[in-house]
């Protein structure tokens, strides 16, 4: 998520406590009967309650002290305006406004020759949207007080928004020459400082400043005030801004150590937590900052972000007209309304946008027909011609959403109207990363490098942009593919040859063909990191995300199978991934989110997972059912990965019910129809003729009817405590299936001696029992008895229906004593109850082989591969089982299939080379022995099969170079030497 631009690093500074120098005579006349410095002492203690967040105390001890003032300490003192001032922070730091705008009014009427009480106005009618007002007490501080430092700061952020940019640089300038100059000491003047000085090092890409703010004026601060924990909310700002997690993250602690209450430090927090994507922390964070706080602007509009996120449109216009309530002029506010109108209405193209900022003479009045978006942005021109902060969020909130083009118009627009903003070149230098410009992207990311050296995610991407100008690159006629060419050379060509041999296949699924070539990314380890953090980095620019594989619908990218422990199916991920490039350009990313993966997922033609049916199990019957709407929402922000899985899983059926229901176009009608409307709800009533209502009815109803076909799962309910097991347990001990479970957690909490004596007094009256059988069963193999152990188990394998656990360990018992027979219906009564689990197909294919039933043993595999296309073992088993019987075309299927899991497996391309060969398909046979000596060079035999195969394929050169090759390493090779004359 993007960075939010700091008008105010600090929204509450404090005010110093020194005394003046002398004291006006009513005053020194009231010091005889009051002690001006009881006074003082009760001041301090309300500051530093307010400090700490303690403002119900705060407030009382500021209410003594306005009695003691009220009749013997004129208006004008300054105790009068540290009490004033006291309170209007409480107002503010709790979201009273009103009230602080109250006293505020109260105390310019007492005190109107107060330079720091009209600074202090101008901020409140500043920050309140009333720029006008702001500008008169601007004005009048300075005439006071011409070096008034939050006057000129706000007259900074007033010139800004008049969009006078030049003037408002010179503004925020005024603070390095101020400090230079004077020199100050005291906390309030260095943290206003340092506010106006880091705009300044901003817009003027000054890193020394950064450094000089962090490390030296937030530190006099806290030096000065060991209280203002402003200074380190500021200082973590500042850090946050350029991804420096940890140290804004110690930076914020500071704060919250001193006070428990700051609202914006939580809303710092949340910020953080939205850019590694943990929306529930987020969401949270900035609960408690509303709970604190609920007029605090920055907390309004991160939640609005959420909600944007969320798809949650209409919500989040509603949230927009609280931040109204705030700021009505903010840019940051009127940015997050105007994303709410494009996305709920539609947005225009670039060329649409263009005449707006159209300042020749010859102005072209823009052609679309006013609208909310259209309306609010001439609204907002006419008040500043230099938006730059509202074009730059809105491009931020743009992109998030891929609208790419919209976003790349925003920023390359801000760039221009306000060029001294790092921000935008940032921005549209990871914008050009995602849409796969890189050359683009180099030149942008440089740029924004030397203006801001201390951007972490710009540091990261550049890293990724160095790791991928030594990548290799396969052009085809649809594909580049970049790939690691020294560890991923077999991969790169085979996923080549993978992607054409698809791509005719999706166009004619989803007719449409994307304009240009996709490109592909595959990441492997380099320079001390892994693979999948090189991965995370190029995608994000920060190294963790969940997945292996991402694409942004212009560029995917993933993470080297041949550089993970666990190799997974990389061909189905480059399908799955190549149906986001399709549906994402097609429907110019208006798609849904449970759609395009809906589409992706169906499209891996693989077996809906285990994990999908007992999720299926355990929720439809309890109507734990998300609803096309929240499905989005799920995720971007999973709870957990069980929601995460099963928004997968109904997003899966939802595409099988449409099918099933509509027919077989319907896929390929809601596609089209995302491409013309805005809402599912219109496109379902457009595609299907009736309501979401009605489809939502009728989906939940297939997958109620989908959940009663499952046979062998059982709703599993959340395991009971330790001590809610035990406490039923000692209250019913005759029951033998609480004791048996009791037993079985005891024996798994290591209490041996008392699960054994509580499952053999079990198993004395219910030898069935499974939890109990299961106890001793496993205290016997503890001792390595198999036999007693499998006794144990048969009274409970012979009832109808067998416990999955009392299955599981008896076939693995009689598997370990090679009893294949006895094992072999044990494993086919599990398969048969549990069809979905790949458990008892790997136990019947181990028990096949020893028993050479090779049909019964190829249907097994073929299963096999059908629910875990990750089973490469299973697929040269049935290459190898092909091969046998004479089908050697199902033989060369398999073996290539076993590749696209382990493609650098010799073996597998030796067998391919030789079955292509009888097949007579000698390019195949080339490109396998190729393969094989790319990982195996010193194999001599080999290399004389492709220099013949050559040869026999009319490639005399080729095989010249391998034979000559092949006698460099073996001079005495007699074959070669042979072959050698046919040359």
């Amino acid at each position: 998520m993007r960075k939010y631009v700091i008008y105010f690093a600090l929204i509450y500074l404090i005010t110093g406590l020194l005394l003046p120098a002398s004291l006006p005579v009513s005053l020194v006349r009231a010091a005889e009967t009051e002690k001006p410095s009881a006074v003082d002492e009760q001041l301090q203690t309300a500051y530093e309650h307010l400090q700490h967040g303690r403002y119900a105390e705060a407030r009382e001890v500021y209410a003594g002290v306005e009695k003691k003032l009220a009749d013997v300490s004129p208006p004008t003192s300054d105790a009068h305006w540290k009490l004033m001032q006291g309170l209007m922070r409480i107002d503010l730091e709790t979201g009273d406004t009103p009230a602080a705008f109250r006293r505020l009014e109260t105390a310019l009427k007492q005190d109107p020759r107060r330079a720091e009480l009209q600074a202090w106005a101008a901020k409140l009618y500043y920050e309140a949207g009333q720029y006008e007002k702001a500008e008169k007490h601007v004005a009048m501080a300075l005439t006071l007080d011409a070096d008034q430092p939050r006057a000129h700061l706000i007259q900074a952020h007033l010139l800004t928004e008049a969009g006078k940019i030049e003037e408002a640089n010179e503004a925020f300038r005024w603070f390095v020459r101020y400090y230079n100059r004077a020199q100050p000491e005291d906390a309030e003047t260095l943290l206003v400082i340092a506010d106006g000085a880091t705009q300044y090092a901003r817009w003027n890409s000054v890193s020394q400043i950064f450094n000089f703010v962090v490390n030296t004026l937030c530190p006099d601060a806290l030096k000065d005030d060991p209280l203002v924990w402003e200074a380190s909310f500021l200082s973590g700002s500042i850090l946050q801004e350029k991804y420096n997690r940890p140290q804004s993250a110690e930076e914020f602690q500071a704060a919250l150590t001193t006070n428990s209450q700051a609202a914006p430090v939580y809303v710092a927090l949340a910020e953080t937590a939205v850019e590694i994507r943990e929306f529930d922390t987020s969401s949270e964070l900035l609960e408690k900052a509303l709970k604190i706080n609920p007029r605090l602007l920055s907390a309004l509009l991160l939640k609005c972000d959420l909600e944007l996120i969320n798809g949650q449109y209409a919500q989040a216009l509603k949230t927009v007209a609280e931040a109204e309530k705030v700021n009505p002029r903010s840019q940051l506010v009127l940015a997050r309304k105007a994303a709410c109108f494009l996305l709920l209405d539609g947005v225009p193209t670039t060329d649409a946008l263009k005449p707006f900022f159209d300042n020749s003479e010859t102005k072209t009045k823009p052609a679309e027909k006013s609208s909310r978006f259209t309306q609010l942005l001439t609204d907002l021109l006419a008040e500043n011609p230099k938006p730059g902060y509202f074009l730059f969020e809105l491009g931020n909130l743009l992109e998030f959403k891929r609208q790419f083009a919209f976003a790349e118009f925003a920023y390359l627009k801000t760039r221009e109207l306000m060029p001294q903003l790092s921000g935008p070149q940032t921005s549209l230098g990871m914008l050009y990363m995602q849409m796969g410009r890189t050359d683009l992207a180099q030149e942008t990311l440089n740029a924004a490098f030397q203006a801001d050296p201390y951007h972490v995610r710009v540091s990261n991407m550049r890293k990724v942009l160095g790791v991928l100008e030594s990548y290799g690159s396969i052009v085809t006629d649809h594909f580049v593919i970049r790939y690691d060419s020294k560890a991923d050379y077999i991969l790169g060509q085979y996923m080549a040859d993978y992607l054409e041999e698809i791509y005719p296949e999706m166009v004619a699924q989803f007719g449409y063909e994307p304009p240009g070539k996709t490109q592909f990314e595959i990441y492997h380890d380099a320079k001390g990191l892994s693979a999948h953090q090189w991965f995370s980095a190029r995608m994000i620019g920060l190294p963790w995300i969940q997945t292996i594989g991402a694409s942004t619908g212009a560029v995917v990218a993933l993470t080297s199978p041949t550089a993970m422990q666990e190799p997974f199916n990389w061909a189905s991920v480059l399908k799955h991934e190549l149906v986001h490039v399709f549906t994402l350009q097609q429907t110019k990313y208006k798609i849904p989110h449970w759609f395009t993966e809906a589409l992706a997922v169906r499209s891996e033609n693989s077996a809906r997972p285990q994990k999908f049916n007992q999720l299926l199990v355990e929720r439809v019957p309890k109507n734990e059912i998300y609803s096309l709407d929240e499905l989005d929402g799920v995720f971007v922000r999973p709870k957990s990965s069980s929601n995460w899985n099963f928004a997968y899983c109904q997003s899966l059926l939802c595409a099988d019910f449409m099918v099933a229901e509509f027919g077989n176009d319907a896929l390929k009608k809601l596609l089209l129809s995302y491409q013309e409307q805005g809402s599912t709800a219109t496109a379902i009533q457009d595609c299907f003729g009736i309501s979401q209502d009605e489809f939502e009815k009728r989906y939940h109803a297939y997958l109620k009817k989908i959940t009663a076909s499952l046979k062998g799962y059982q709703s599993e309910e959340a395991d009971l405590s330790f001590r809610e097991l035990k406490k039923q347990y000692e209250a019913n001990q005759s029951d033998p299936d609480l004791a048996g479970k009791y037993a079985y957690r005891l024996l798994r909490l290591r209490k041996k001696g008392e699960a054994r004596s509580i499952a053999r007094k079990v198993l004395e009256t219910h030898p069935t029992q499974a939890q109990a059988a299961l106890t001793i069963a496993q205290l016997e193999l503890l001792s390595e008895d198999l036999d007693s152990a499998l006794d144990v188990l048969q009274k409970p394998l012979s009832v109808k229906a067998p416990d999955v656990d009392v299955l599981s360990l008896a076939g693995k018992i009689l598997l370990k004593q090679t009893k294949f027979d006895e094992a072999l219906p044990v494993y086919e009564q599990a398969h048969q109850t549990y069809p979905y689990q790949t458990e008892w197909l790997q136990g019947l294919s181990i028990i096949y082989q020893q028993q050479k039933k090779e049909k019964q043993l190829q249907e097994t595999l073929l299963k096999l591969v059908h629910l875990d296309p990750n089973d490469e073992t299973s697929m040269k088993l049935l290459m190898e089982g092909y091969r046998k019987q004479g089908d050697l075309e199902q033989a060369l299927r398999w073996g290539q299939a076993a590749l696209q899991v382990d493609v650098l497996d010799p073996e597998t391309h030796q067998q391919l080379s030789e079955i292509a060969l009888k097949l007579d398909l000698k390019p195949v046979a080339i490109r396998e022995l190729k393969m094989l000596l790319h990982l195996q060079e010193d194999n001599a035999e080999q290399r004389y099969l492709l220099a013949k195969t050559l040869l026999d394929a009319g490639q005399r050169g080729a095989a010249r170079t391998e034979l000559d090759l092949l006698l460099k390493q073996n001079p005495s090779h007699a074959e070669g030497l042979k072959l050698k004359q046919k040359l």
